[in-house]
Protein backbone atom coordinates (compact mmCIF):
# COMPACT_ATOMS: atom_id res chain seq x y z
CA UNK A 1 0.00 0.00 0.00
CA UNK A 2 1.40 3.28 -0.99
CA UNK A 3 2.57 6.08 1.90
CA UNK A 4 -0.73 7.97 0.39
CA UNK A 5 -3.10 5.81 0.72
CA UNK A 6 -1.89 5.15 4.27
CA UNK A 7 -2.38 8.83 5.10
CA UNK A 8 -5.73 8.03 3.55
CA UNK A 9 -7.15 5.64 6.31
CA UNK A 10 -5.36 7.38 8.79
CA UNK A 11 -7.82 10.49 8.36
CA UNK A 12 -10.58 8.36 7.55
CA UNK A 13 -10.38 5.92 10.91
CA UNK A 14 -10.10 9.43 12.46
CA UNK A 15 -13.13 10.81 11.20
CA UNK A 16 -15.01 7.40 12.42
CA UNK A 17 -13.46 7.84 16.14
CA UNK A 18 -15.02 11.41 15.36
CA UNK A 19 -18.23 9.78 14.45
CA UNK A 20 -18.15 7.58 17.33
CA UNK A 21 -17.35 9.83 19.71
CA UNK A 22 -20.70 11.91 18.54
CA UNK A 23 -22.92 9.28 18.69
CA UNK A 24 -23.96 8.96 21.99
CA UNK A 25 -25.31 12.70 21.73
CA UNK A 26 -26.82 11.88 18.03
CA UNK A 27 -28.63 9.37 20.59
CA UNK A 28 -29.64 12.06 23.24
CA UNK A 29 -30.34 14.23 20.39
CA UNK A 30 -33.12 11.66 18.73
CA UNK A 31 -34.60 10.45 22.41
CA UNK A 32 -34.66 14.39 23.04
CA UNK A 33 -36.79 14.89 19.81
CA UNK A 34 -38.95 12.17 20.20
CA UNK A 35 -39.97 12.89 23.81
CA UNK A 36 -40.94 16.55 23.05
CA UNK A 37 -42.51 15.40 20.14
CA UNK A 38 -44.49 12.47 22.49
CA UNK A 39 -45.78 15.22 24.61
CA UNK A 40 -46.91 17.30 22.94
CA UNK A 41 -48.03 15.31 19.28
CA UNK A 42 -49.00 18.92 17.94
CA UNK A 43 -45.63 20.14 17.50
CA UNK A 44 -44.57 19.86 14.04
CA UNK A 45 -41.48 21.07 14.40
CA UNK A 46 -40.22 18.31 17.22
CA UNK A 47 -41.71 16.03 14.45
CA UNK A 48 -39.35 17.34 11.32
CA UNK A 49 -36.10 17.19 14.11
CA UNK A 50 -36.73 13.80 14.92
CA UNK A 51 -37.12 12.96 11.46
CA UNK A 52 -33.62 14.81 9.84
CA UNK A 53 -32.56 13.54 13.01
CA UNK A 54 -33.39 9.52 12.46
CA UNK A 55 -32.58 10.77 8.68
CA UNK A 56 -28.98 11.25 9.35
CA UNK A 57 -28.45 8.44 11.24
CA UNK A 58 -29.62 5.98 8.75
CA UNK A 59 -27.00 7.59 6.39
CA UNK A 60 -24.05 8.43 8.32
CA UNK A 61 -24.41 5.35 10.30
CA UNK A 62 -23.99 3.02 7.43
CA UNK A 63 -21.09 5.31 6.28
CA UNK A 64 -19.04 4.74 9.04
CA UNK A 65 -19.51 1.13 9.19
CA UNK A 66 -22.01 0.63 11.70
CA UNK A 67 -24.53 -1.17 9.23
CA UNK A 68 -27.01 -2.32 12.21
CA UNK A 69 -27.46 0.93 13.39
CA UNK A 70 -28.11 2.49 10.58
CA UNK A 71 -30.85 -0.10 9.37
CA UNK A 72 -32.83 0.32 12.16
CA UNK A 73 -32.65 3.81 11.92
CA UNK A 74 -34.10 3.84 8.60
CA UNK A 75 -36.93 1.51 9.92
CA UNK A 76 -37.26 3.85 12.88
CA UNK A 77 -37.96 6.67 9.85
CA UNK A 78 -40.13 4.73 8.07
CA UNK A 79 -42.54 4.84 10.87
CA UNK A 80 -41.90 8.87 11.42
CA UNK A 81 -42.88 9.78 7.91
CA UNK A 82 -46.47 9.34 7.45
CA UNK A 83 -46.64 11.12 10.62
CA UNK A 84 -45.09 14.28 9.01
CA UNK A 85 -48.27 14.20 6.18
CA UNK A 86 -51.47 12.93 8.18
CA UNK A 87 -52.95 13.37 11.41
CA UNK A 88 -51.01 12.62 14.88
CA UNK A 89 -51.27 8.81 15.78
CA UNK A 90 -53.03 7.68 18.46
CA UNK A 91 -51.36 8.05 21.55
CA UNK A 92 -50.83 4.32 22.69
CA UNK A 93 -49.05 3.82 19.06
CA UNK A 94 -46.64 6.95 19.50
CA UNK A 95 -46.29 5.92 23.46
CA UNK A 96 -45.10 2.13 21.99
CA UNK A 97 -43.00 3.86 19.49
CA UNK A 98 -41.13 5.90 22.01
CA UNK A 99 -40.76 2.94 24.20
CA UNK A 100 -39.21 0.83 21.57
CA UNK A 101 -36.27 4.10 19.79
CA UNK A 102 -35.30 4.61 23.71
CA UNK A 103 -34.69 1.09 24.51
CA UNK A 104 -32.44 0.38 21.89
CA UNK A 105 -30.51 3.26 21.65
CA UNK A 106 -30.17 2.69 25.56
CA UNK A 107 -29.16 -0.87 24.58
CA UNK A 108 -26.88 0.84 21.44
CA UNK A 109 -25.30 2.72 24.12
CA UNK A 110 -24.36 0.48 25.84
CA UNK A 111 -22.53 -1.58 23.23
CA UNK A 112 -20.61 1.31 22.94
CA UNK A 113 -19.57 1.18 26.04
CA UNK A 114 -17.85 -2.00 25.17
CA UNK A 115 -16.11 -1.14 22.16
CA UNK A 116 -13.47 1.27 24.29
CA UNK A 117 -10.51 -1.29 23.36
CA UNK A 118 -11.83 -3.07 20.57
CA UNK A 119 -14.66 -3.22 17.88
CA UNK A 120 -17.53 -5.90 17.57
CA UNK A 121 -19.85 -7.05 15.61
CA UNK A 122 -21.72 -4.11 16.20
CA UNK A 123 -18.96 -2.25 14.02
CA UNK A 124 -18.00 -3.93 10.39
CA UNK A 125 -14.71 -3.35 9.10
CA UNK A 126 -14.48 -0.63 6.00
CA UNK A 127 -12.18 -1.90 2.91
CA UNK A 128 -9.46 -0.45 2.25
CA UNK A 129 -10.21 2.59 -0.48
CA UNK A 130 -8.35 1.26 -3.87
CA UNK A 131 -5.58 4.30 -4.88
CA UNK A 132 -3.51 4.34 -8.12
CA UNK A 133 -0.09 5.84 -7.82
CA UNK A 134 0.52 8.37 -10.00
CA UNK A 135 4.00 8.24 -11.33
CA UNK A 136 6.04 11.10 -12.98
CA UNK A 137 5.65 11.68 -16.72
CA UNK A 138 8.64 8.85 -17.99
CA UNK A 139 8.33 8.45 -22.08
CA UNK A 140 10.69 5.73 -23.27
CA UNK A 141 11.38 6.88 -27.02
CA UNK A 142 12.75 3.51 -29.40
CA UNK A 143 14.03 4.65 -32.22
CA UNK A 144 17.40 3.72 -34.10
CA UNK A 145 17.67 7.14 -35.83
CA UNK A 146 19.80 9.12 -33.49
CA UNK A 147 19.41 12.51 -34.84
CA UNK A 148 15.66 11.96 -35.21
CA UNK A 149 15.73 10.98 -31.40
CA UNK A 150 17.62 14.39 -30.06
CA UNK A 151 15.18 16.35 -31.91
CA UNK A 152 12.35 14.50 -30.71
CA UNK A 153 14.08 14.46 -26.82
CA UNK A 154 14.31 18.04 -27.42
CA UNK A 155 11.27 19.41 -28.54
CA UNK A 156 9.35 16.77 -25.27
CA UNK A 157 11.64 17.89 -22.93
CA UNK A 158 10.46 21.45 -23.88
CA UNK A 159 7.17 20.12 -22.99
CA UNK A 160 8.10 18.89 -19.47
CA UNK A 161 8.33 15.76 -19.69
CA UNK A 162 11.65 13.10 -19.02
CA UNK A 163 12.78 11.24 -21.57
CA UNK A 164 15.01 8.29 -22.13
CA UNK A 165 16.11 7.05 -25.85
CA UNK A 166 16.40 3.80 -25.97
CA UNK A 167 18.84 2.79 -29.72
CA UNK A 168 18.39 -0.77 -30.43
CA UNK A 169 15.03 -2.78 -29.99
CA UNK A 170 16.42 -5.59 -27.59
CA UNK A 171 17.56 -3.06 -25.04
CA UNK A 172 13.60 -2.01 -24.41
CA UNK A 173 12.80 -5.06 -21.89
CA UNK A 174 15.27 -4.55 -20.15
CA UNK A 175 14.72 -0.81 -19.49
CA UNK A 176 11.17 -1.71 -18.96
CA UNK A 177 11.71 -4.38 -16.05
CA UNK A 178 14.53 -1.56 -14.34
CA UNK A 179 11.63 1.30 -14.63
CA UNK A 180 8.47 1.29 -16.26
CA UNK A 181 7.74 4.73 -18.59
CA UNK A 182 4.47 6.14 -18.38
CA UNK A 183 4.15 5.60 -22.37
CA UNK A 184 6.05 4.32 -25.11
CA UNK A 185 6.92 6.05 -28.17
CA UNK A 186 8.47 3.44 -30.66
CA UNK A 187 8.79 3.04 -34.29
CA UNK A 188 6.99 0.58 -36.05
CA UNK A 189 9.94 -1.04 -37.81
CA UNK A 190 13.65 -2.16 -36.92
CA UNK A 191 16.38 -4.12 -38.98
CA UNK A 192 14.91 -7.08 -37.36
CA UNK A 193 11.47 -6.56 -39.59
CA UNK A 194 8.99 -3.89 -40.78
CA UNK A 195 6.63 -4.77 -38.15
CA UNK A 196 9.24 -5.54 -35.21
CA UNK A 197 8.71 -2.76 -33.00
CA UNK A 198 5.01 -4.25 -32.71
CA UNK A 199 6.76 -7.84 -31.89
CA UNK A 200 8.66 -6.08 -28.69
CA UNK A 201 5.42 -4.80 -27.45
CA UNK A 202 3.54 -7.92 -27.60
CA UNK A 203 6.54 -9.83 -25.85
CA UNK A 204 7.07 -7.54 -23.28
CA UNK A 205 3.43 -7.47 -22.49
CA UNK A 206 3.55 -11.05 -22.10
CA UNK A 207 6.81 -11.15 -19.63
CA UNK A 208 5.66 -7.80 -17.49
CA UNK A 209 2.08 -9.20 -17.84
CA UNK A 210 0.94 -5.68 -17.99
CA UNK A 211 0.08 -3.23 -21.16
CA UNK A 212 1.85 -0.06 -21.32
CA UNK A 213 0.00 2.81 -23.26
CA UNK A 214 2.27 2.78 -26.42
CA UNK A 215 2.21 5.38 -29.42
CA UNK A 216 3.75 3.46 -32.78
CA UNK A 217 5.38 5.91 -35.85
CA UNK A 218 6.49 4.94 -38.96
CA UNK A 219 7.45 6.22 -42.00
CA UNK A 220 3.99 4.89 -43.82
CA UNK A 221 0.90 6.03 -43.42
CA UNK A 222 -1.13 3.32 -45.00
CA UNK A 223 -4.30 1.15 -43.74
CA UNK A 224 -2.27 -2.33 -43.09
CA UNK A 225 0.36 -0.73 -40.85
CA UNK A 226 -2.41 1.33 -39.16
CA UNK A 227 -4.15 -1.69 -38.66
CA UNK A 228 -1.28 -3.31 -36.96
CA UNK A 229 -0.73 -0.88 -34.59
CA UNK A 230 -4.63 -1.05 -33.52
CA UNK A 231 -4.46 -4.68 -33.46
CA UNK A 232 -1.47 -4.49 -30.65
CA UNK A 233 -3.57 -1.93 -28.95
CA UNK A 234 -1.73 0.85 -29.94
CA UNK A 235 -2.73 4.26 -28.24
CA UNK A 236 -1.76 6.16 -31.13
CA UNK A 237 0.01 6.04 -34.71
CA UNK A 238 1.89 9.12 -36.30
CA UNK A 239 3.52 9.44 -39.57
CA UNK A 240 7.33 10.67 -39.52
CA UNK A 241 8.03 13.77 -39.94
CA UNK A 242 6.31 13.87 -36.70
CA UNK A 243 4.20 16.43 -35.15
CA UNK A 244 5.37 16.98 -31.65
CA UNK A 245 2.79 19.29 -30.52
CA UNK A 246 -0.04 16.20 -31.50
CA UNK A 247 2.11 13.70 -29.99
CA UNK A 248 2.30 16.03 -26.73
CA UNK A 249 -1.61 16.16 -27.01
CA UNK A 250 -2.09 12.51 -27.48
CA UNK A 251 0.61 11.48 -24.37
CA UNK A 252 -1.42 14.47 -22.03
CA UNK A 253 -4.49 12.32 -23.12
CA UNK A 254 -3.33 9.25 -21.98
CA UNK A 255 -1.55 10.19 -19.02
CA UNK A 256 -5.26 11.88 -18.13
CA UNK A 257 -7.13 8.66 -18.59
CA UNK A 258 -8.92 8.06 -15.64
CA UNK A 259 -7.49 11.04 -13.60
CA UNK A 260 -10.15 12.95 -12.06
CA UNK A 261 -8.42 16.31 -13.28
CA UNK A 262 -9.30 18.62 -10.07
CA UNK A 263 -13.06 18.41 -10.88
CA UNK A 264 -14.55 20.81 -8.47
CA UNK A 265 -17.37 19.13 -6.02
CA UNK A 266 -19.37 21.23 -3.38
CA UNK A 267 -21.05 19.35 -0.60
CA UNK A 268 -23.89 20.81 0.85
CA UNK A 269 -25.00 18.71 4.28
CA UNK A 270 -25.71 19.69 7.59
CA UNK A 271 -24.06 16.49 8.83
CA UNK A 272 -20.60 17.70 9.10
CA UNK A 273 -18.72 14.68 9.98
CA UNK A 274 -19.99 12.49 6.97
CA UNK A 275 -19.73 15.24 4.36
CA UNK A 276 -15.80 15.43 5.84
CA UNK A 277 -15.87 11.87 5.30
CA UNK A 278 -16.89 11.36 1.64
CA UNK A 279 -14.99 14.86 1.28
CA UNK A 280 -11.73 12.93 2.29
CA UNK A 281 -12.72 10.49 -0.32
CA UNK A 282 -13.18 12.70 -3.28
CA UNK A 283 -10.26 14.94 -2.28
CA UNK A 284 -7.83 11.73 -2.43
CA UNK A 285 -9.31 10.89 -5.62
CA UNK A 286 -8.02 14.08 -7.26
CA UNK A 287 -11.36 16.05 -6.47
CA UNK A 288 -10.91 19.74 -5.47
CA UNK A 289 -13.96 19.82 -2.67
CA UNK A 290 -15.47 22.85 -0.76
CA UNK A 291 -17.49 21.93 2.40
CA UNK A 292 -20.68 23.66 3.48
CA UNK A 293 -23.10 23.00 5.94
CA UNK A 294 -25.25 26.50 5.94
CA UNK A 295 -27.37 26.57 2.84
CA UNK A 296 -27.95 29.94 3.55
CA UNK A 297 -24.43 30.74 2.05
CA UNK A 298 -24.63 28.65 -1.54
CA UNK A 299 -25.08 31.27 -3.96
CA UNK A 300 -21.98 33.14 -2.47
CA UNK A 301 -19.86 29.95 -1.99
CA UNK A 302 -20.67 29.33 -5.45
CA UNK A 303 -19.63 32.49 -7.01
CA UNK A 304 -16.62 31.79 -5.24
CA UNK A 305 -15.57 28.51 -5.81
CA UNK A 306 -17.86 27.76 -9.23
CA UNK A 307 -18.79 24.35 -8.34
CA UNK A 308 -18.94 22.09 -11.61
CA UNK A 309 -20.86 19.30 -9.02
CA UNK A 310 -23.41 20.23 -6.34
CA UNK A 311 -23.76 17.10 -3.50
CA UNK A 312 -26.53 17.59 -1.68
CA UNK A 313 -28.61 15.81 1.22
CA UNK A 314 -32.20 16.45 0.84
CA UNK A 315 -33.13 16.78 4.24
CA UNK A 316 -31.42 19.81 5.66
CA UNK A 317 -32.74 22.77 8.35
CA UNK A 318 -33.19 25.91 7.58
CA UNK A 319 -34.45 24.32 3.90
CA UNK A 320 -34.57 21.29 2.45
CA UNK A 321 -32.29 20.15 -0.61
CA UNK A 322 -35.11 19.92 -2.82
CA UNK A 323 -35.93 23.80 -2.25
CA UNK A 324 -32.28 24.31 -2.33
CA UNK A 325 -32.06 23.14 -5.83
CA UNK A 326 -35.19 24.99 -7.02
CA UNK A 327 -32.89 27.77 -5.85
CA UNK A 328 -30.14 27.29 -7.60
CA UNK A 329 -31.97 26.31 -10.91
CA UNK A 330 -33.59 29.71 -10.58
CA UNK A 331 -30.20 31.46 -11.41
CA UNK A 332 -29.36 31.54 -14.87
CA UNK A 333 -25.97 30.68 -13.88
CA UNK A 334 -26.06 27.98 -12.32
CA UNK A 335 -28.81 26.03 -14.57
CA UNK A 336 -26.42 23.43 -15.86
CA UNK A 337 -23.97 22.78 -13.28
CA UNK A 338 -25.10 19.01 -12.30
CA UNK A 339 -26.96 18.46 -8.81
CA UNK A 340 -26.73 14.98 -7.06
CA UNK A 341 -28.75 14.09 -4.31
CA UNK A 342 -26.37 11.74 -1.81
CA UNK A 343 -29.05 11.18 0.72
CA UNK A 344 -29.76 7.78 3.01
CA UNK A 345 -33.93 8.60 1.16
CA UNK A 346 -35.15 5.51 -0.20
CA UNK A 347 -38.39 6.21 -0.96
CA UNK A 348 -38.92 6.50 -4.79
CA UNK A 349 -41.50 9.37 -4.66
CA UNK A 350 -39.30 11.72 -2.88
CA UNK A 351 -36.70 10.80 -5.19
CA UNK A 352 -38.22 11.54 -8.03
CA UNK A 353 -39.18 15.26 -6.36
CA UNK A 354 -35.89 15.78 -5.93
CA UNK A 355 -35.41 15.00 -10.35
CA UNK A 356 -37.90 16.99 -10.71
CA UNK A 357 -35.98 20.11 -9.18
CA UNK A 358 -33.33 20.13 -10.99
CA UNK A 359 -31.12 16.94 -9.75
CA UNK A 360 -29.29 14.84 -12.10
CA UNK A 361 -28.86 11.87 -10.27
CA UNK A 362 -29.87 10.57 -6.78
CA UNK A 363 -27.20 8.36 -4.88
CA UNK A 364 -28.19 6.00 -1.92
CA UNK A 365 -26.28 6.04 1.50
CA UNK A 366 -24.19 4.20 2.03
CA UNK A 367 -22.21 4.14 -0.81
CA UNK A 368 -19.27 2.42 -2.53
CA UNK A 369 -16.22 4.78 -2.67
CA UNK A 370 -15.55 3.57 -5.98
CA UNK A 371 -19.32 4.11 -7.50
CA UNK A 372 -19.16 7.61 -5.71
CA UNK A 373 -16.04 8.67 -7.61
CA UNK A 374 -17.32 7.31 -10.51
CA UNK A 375 -20.42 8.72 -10.81
CA UNK A 376 -19.45 12.79 -9.62
CA UNK A 377 -16.42 12.16 -11.73
CA UNK A 378 -18.72 11.18 -14.88
CA UNK A 379 -20.76 13.88 -14.70
CA UNK A 380 -18.48 16.86 -13.79
CA UNK A 381 -16.47 15.35 -16.57
CA UNK A 382 -19.48 15.83 -19.26
CA UNK A 383 -20.46 19.07 -17.58
CA UNK A 384 -16.48 20.83 -17.80
CA UNK A 385 -16.66 19.62 -21.60
CA UNK A 386 -20.11 20.84 -22.32
CA UNK A 387 -19.01 24.31 -20.76
CA UNK A 388 -15.74 24.14 -22.81
CA UNK A 389 -17.69 24.04 -25.75
CA UNK A 390 -19.38 27.44 -24.92
CA UNK A 391 -15.67 29.07 -22.93
CA UNK A 392 -12.88 27.77 -25.24
CA UNK A 393 -11.54 28.44 -28.44
CA UNK A 394 -11.60 25.88 -30.48
CA UNK A 395 -8.12 25.80 -31.64
CA UNK A 396 -6.11 26.49 -29.02
CA UNK A 397 -8.83 25.04 -26.07
CA UNK A 398 -8.07 27.75 -24.10
CA UNK A 399 -10.53 29.95 -22.57
CA UNK A 400 -11.96 32.41 -25.08
CA UNK A 401 -11.91 35.99 -25.07
CA UNK A 402 -15.37 36.76 -22.99
CA UNK A 403 -14.12 34.10 -20.37
CA UNK A 404 -10.73 35.40 -19.66
CA UNK A 405 -12.37 38.49 -19.01
CA UNK A 406 -14.79 37.36 -16.99
CA UNK A 407 -12.28 35.31 -15.23
CA UNK A 408 -10.00 38.04 -14.34
CA UNK A 409 -13.08 40.02 -12.81
CA UNK A 410 -14.20 37.05 -10.96
CA UNK A 411 -10.77 36.06 -9.82
CA UNK A 412 -9.81 39.79 -9.04
CA UNK A 413 -13.02 40.02 -6.94
CA UNK A 414 -11.68 37.13 -4.87
CA UNK A 415 -8.19 38.61 -4.23
CA UNK A 416 -9.94 41.45 -3.01
CA UNK A 417 -11.85 39.46 -0.28
CA UNK A 418 -8.92 37.26 0.28
CA UNK A 419 -6.57 40.43 0.60
CA UNK A 420 -4.21 38.72 -1.79
CA UNK A 421 -2.32 39.34 -5.01
CA UNK A 422 -2.68 38.91 -8.66
CA UNK A 423 -1.23 39.63 -11.44
CA UNK A 424 -1.91 39.49 -15.59
CA UNK A 425 -0.07 38.88 -18.44
CA UNK A 426 -0.10 39.70 -21.94
CA UNK A 427 1.94 37.99 -24.61
CA UNK A 428 1.72 38.30 -28.20
CA UNK A 429 3.54 36.19 -30.69
CA UNK A 430 6.45 37.94 -32.87
CA UNK A 431 5.84 38.43 -36.42
CA UNK A 432 3.37 36.09 -36.91
CA UNK A 433 1.93 37.58 -40.03
CA UNK A 434 5.14 36.33 -41.42
CA UNK A 435 4.16 32.81 -40.22
CA UNK A 436 1.22 32.93 -42.11
CA UNK A 437 2.26 34.28 -45.19
CA UNK A 438 5.19 32.42 -45.62
CA UNK A 439 4.07 28.76 -44.41
CA UNK A 440 0.57 29.29 -44.48
CA UNK A 441 -2.35 29.43 -41.81
CA UNK A 442 -2.35 25.53 -41.11
CA UNK A 443 1.33 25.73 -40.03
CA UNK A 444 0.07 29.22 -38.35
CA UNK A 445 -2.10 27.33 -36.32
CA UNK A 446 -0.13 24.90 -35.39
CA UNK A 447 2.11 27.57 -33.72
CA UNK A 448 -0.58 28.60 -32.22
CA UNK A 449 -1.68 25.17 -30.25
CA UNK A 450 2.36 24.64 -29.08
CA UNK A 451 2.32 27.86 -27.50
CA UNK A 452 -1.38 26.63 -25.52
CA UNK A 453 0.32 23.56 -24.75
CA UNK A 454 3.57 24.89 -23.35
CA UNK A 455 1.47 27.30 -21.23
CA UNK A 456 -0.70 24.83 -20.09
CA UNK A 457 1.86 22.79 -19.18
CA UNK A 458 4.42 25.30 -17.84
CA UNK A 459 2.38 26.91 -15.69
CA UNK A 460 0.20 25.79 -12.16
CA UNK A 461 -2.99 24.50 -12.68
CA UNK A 462 -4.09 27.52 -10.72
CA UNK A 463 -2.88 29.78 -13.44
CA UNK A 464 -5.21 30.87 -15.91
CA UNK A 465 -4.69 31.08 -19.75
CA UNK A 466 -7.28 32.15 -22.75
CA UNK A 467 -6.44 33.08 -26.31
CA UNK A 468 -7.52 36.78 -26.06
CA UNK A 469 -7.97 37.44 -30.09
CA UNK A 470 -5.27 36.26 -32.85
CA UNK A 471 -2.21 35.73 -31.76
CA UNK A 472 -2.65 37.43 -28.34
CA UNK A 473 -2.71 35.64 -25.25
CA UNK A 474 -3.79 36.53 -21.87
CA UNK A 475 -2.76 34.59 -18.40
CA UNK A 476 -4.18 35.48 -14.64
CA UNK A 477 -1.99 34.53 -11.99
CA UNK A 478 -3.33 34.24 -8.45
CA UNK A 479 -1.53 34.52 -5.00
CA UNK A 480 1.27 36.04 -7.51
CA UNK A 481 3.06 39.67 -7.66
CA UNK A 482 4.20 40.97 -11.27
CA UNK A 483 7.75 40.58 -10.55
CA UNK A 484 7.42 36.70 -10.06
CA UNK A 485 4.77 36.17 -13.33
CA UNK A 486 7.49 38.15 -14.96
CA UNK A 487 10.32 35.67 -14.14
CA UNK A 488 7.72 32.66 -14.89
CA UNK A 489 6.91 34.01 -17.96
CA UNK A 490 10.40 34.68 -19.11
CA UNK A 491 11.18 30.88 -18.79
CA UNK A 492 8.43 30.06 -20.93
CA UNK A 493 9.27 32.93 -23.26
CA UNK A 494 12.92 30.72 -23.24
CA UNK A 495 11.63 27.43 -23.68
CA UNK A 496 9.27 28.56 -26.33
CA UNK A 497 11.96 29.89 -28.64
CA UNK A 498 13.83 27.01 -28.73
CA UNK A 499 10.98 24.58 -30.20
CA UNK A 500 11.35 23.58 -33.54
CA UNK A 501 8.30 24.31 -35.01
CA UNK A 502 7.84 22.24 -38.48
CA UNK A 503 6.30 23.05 -42.45
CA UNK A 504 6.19 20.42 -44.19
CA UNK A 505 10.43 19.86 -45.04
CA UNK A 506 11.23 23.25 -43.24
CA UNK A 507 11.95 23.83 -40.12
CA UNK A 508 11.77 27.74 -37.85
CA UNK A 509 11.48 29.04 -34.35
CA UNK A 510 9.31 31.96 -33.30
CA UNK A 511 9.03 34.13 -30.74
CA UNK A 512 6.76 35.69 -27.75
CA UNK A 513 6.52 39.56 -26.16
CA UNK A 514 5.04 40.19 -23.07
CA UNK A 515 4.33 42.41 -20.55
CA UNK A 516 2.83 42.01 -16.92
CA UNK A 517 0.69 44.05 -14.73
CA UNK A 518 -1.05 43.39 -11.07
CA UNK A 519 -3.51 45.05 -8.92
CA UNK A 520 -0.77 47.61 -7.46
CA UNK A 521 -1.24 49.37 -11.04
CA UNK A 522 -5.24 48.60 -10.77
CA UNK A 523 -8.11 46.89 -9.42
CA UNK A 524 -10.41 47.11 -12.36
CA UNK A 525 -10.39 44.43 -14.73
CA UNK A 526 -10.16 46.29 -18.08
CA UNK A 527 -8.26 48.61 -16.94
CA UNK A 528 -5.64 45.72 -15.95
CA UNK A 529 -5.79 44.31 -19.27
CA UNK A 530 -5.29 47.77 -21.01
CA UNK A 531 -2.16 47.98 -18.75
CA UNK A 532 -1.23 45.05 -19.22
CA UNK A 533 -1.31 45.69 -23.12
CA UNK A 534 1.00 48.83 -23.02
CA UNK A 535 3.53 46.92 -21.50
CA UNK A 536 3.49 44.38 -23.91
CA UNK A 537 3.61 46.75 -26.69
CA UNK A 538 6.63 48.31 -24.83
CA UNK A 539 8.57 44.78 -25.51
CA UNK A 540 7.40 44.79 -29.17
CA UNK A 541 8.80 48.28 -29.54
CA UNK A 542 12.24 47.81 -27.80
CA UNK A 543 13.26 44.52 -29.83
CA UNK A 544 10.85 42.35 -29.08
CA UNK A 545 11.17 38.19 -27.72
CA UNK A 546 10.93 39.84 -23.89
CA UNK A 547 8.67 40.20 -20.93
CA UNK A 548 8.16 43.86 -20.23
CA UNK A 549 6.73 44.92 -16.01
CA UNK A 550 3.71 47.69 -16.46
Amino acid sequence: MTDKNDSLQEKLRALEAVFLQKLPSKFDEIISALELFQHEPENKDALTVLHRHLHTMAGSAGTFGFAELGVQARVFESKVKPWLVIPRPEQDELNAFASEVSQYFTLARGRLNTMASQEDDFVEQRPEVAHTDHNSSLIYLVDEDSEQQLAITTQLEHFGYEVVCIAQLKDLAVAVATRRPDVIVIELSFPEGKISGVDEIKKIEQLQRLRIPTIFVSKSSSFESRLIAVRAHGDGYFTKPLDVVAVTERIDNILQHGDNKGYRILIVDDDTVTSKFYGTILRDAGMNVRLLSDPTQILSVMTDFRPELLLLDIYMPVCSGVELSHLIRQDNSYVDVPIVFLSSEVDLDKQLEAVRAGADDFITKPVSTEYLISSLSTRAERYRSLRALIMRDGLTSLLNHTAIKEQLASEILQAGRNGSHLALAMIDLDNFKQVNDNYGHATGDQVLRTLARLLRQRLRRSDIVGRYGGEEFAIIFPDTTASTARKVLDQVRIAFAKIRQHSEDVEFSVTFSGGVADLAATTDADQLFDVADSAMYVSKQSGRNRITLA
